[in-house]
């Protein structure tokens, strides 16, 4: 009975040993299969262009609008309720034409009233000459003290004083009332009015802006680190209704303050050479031209990036696709693009999209072939 009950033991320890060793195995089979092969590097797709330096001549453009040299704000010489304005913008106005009235009843009044006061006075003046002459008359026959015809005297020469007051005064309220009317003070175009009819308007507030006949020039904005340069450099004008045909311009006058909101200097470049299809209001584009003494090289806005350090863009090695960030300085900008210098040489590749994207080392592919810079 013992030597059964030691066969059993030993079986059973035989078996625990055996699903030990296939636990064991089982174990180093699964760690196997589980082992985590290495992922591949992340190697983003990106768009590219090879760049090209060029020393030629620097061009930047400017919007603005065609104006007249000399612009004529006309207004009221006295105030009051304007009662017609007969002009409209675009009307074509000639020397003395009537551009507005105002209501003439108060004006009228002043003039009843300075006549009324010029008549009291002469007959004031008639009155104390007669009242001189006849003291003059007495003092003669001393009948009358000195001082008695010396204030006689006086009345007399305070009456006539009063008459010539009362003269201007009613002068000067005909002459008000000819006011009334608002005459041209040219001959124009009409390119704003200020005030409507019914409308109370003070001495000397522009009621309408009339153009003179004449030279034409065009009125841009230019940005304060631009003024300095625009004094030797050429200027052509192209009109947006016809961006081929080109006409010179000349500056001829530069703000001397600038703008309060947008920090730009108005400035004004007349055109010699405008024709016929020149005309006021017209939207144009400045065209400045200047030789380049650094190279430049136009490149999409898009490929720039600004960390808060200064603009730059991703150079890409093409053999190993290694990222590396190169600062430049932007000399301007066009309609999408940018002009930029810095160490940069003809021929570097760089990224043209997706720019805040990427980090500094970090390798990527290139998109298709590598595009040649047609700009």
């Amino acid at each position: 009975m013992s030597s059964q009950h030691q066969f059993v033991s030993a079986k059973n320890r035989a078996i625990q040993c055996g699903a030990l060793l296939f636990i064991a195995a089982l174990s180093l089979c699964l760690a196997g299969c589980h082992e985590a092969k290495p992922s591949p590097p992340f190697r983003p797709v990106v768009n590219t262009m090879r760049i090209t330096l060029d020393k030629g001549a620097g061009r930047r453009t400017y919007s603005g609008v065609i104006v007249a040299r000399h612009e004529v704000q006309e207004s009221f010489r006295v105030g009051g309720r304007i009662e017609k304005r007969l002009v409209d913008v675009g009307d074509h106005v000639r020397e003395g034409q009537v551009l507005a009235t105002l209501d003439e009843k108060d004006l009228r009044l002043s003039v009843e009233s300075a006549q009324a006061e010029l008549r009291a006075a002469l007959s004031n003046r008639d009155q104390t000459s007669t009242d001189e002459k006849r003291y003059a008359t007495l003092l003669s026959k001393q009948v009358v003290s000195k001082s008695e015809y010396d204030l006689k005297h006086l009345s007399a020469e305070e009456a006539r004083s009063r008459v010539e007051r009362a003269d201007s005064a009613l002068k000067l309220a005909i002459s008000q009332l000819g006011y009334a009317k608002l005459l041209s003070s040219t001959d124009g175009v009409v390119t704003r009015t200020s005030a409507e009819a019914g409308q109370v308007v003070p001495q000397g507030q522009s009621v309408v802006t009339v153009a003179q006949k004449g030279a034409l020039e065009v009125l841009v904005d230019i940005p304060e680190r631009r003024l300095q340069d625009i004094k030797e450099t050429k200027a052509e004008i192209s009109l947006w209704s016809n961006r081929d045909l080109r006409y010179r311009a000349v500056l001829r006058e530069t703000s001397p303050s600038a703008d309060p909101a947008t920090r730009t200097y108005a400035v004004r470049y007349s055109l010699p050479d405008a024709d016929a299809s020149v005309h006021l209001g017209m939207t144009a584009t400045l065209h400045l031209s200047e030789p380049a003494n650094t190279p430049t090289a136009r490149i999409p806005a898009s490929a720039l990036l600004n960390q808060g350090n200064g603009p730059g863009v991703w150079l890409v090695n093409a053999q190993t696709g290694q990222l590396t960030f190169k600062p430049v300085t932007v000399d301007h900008y066009t309609e999408g693009d940018a002009f930029v210098r810095g160490e940069l040489e003809t021929g570097d590749l760089i990224v043209t999209s997706g720019v805040q994207k990427l980090d500094k080392g970090l390798t990527v592919r290139l998109a298709g072939e590598e595009k040649e810079d047609v700009r």
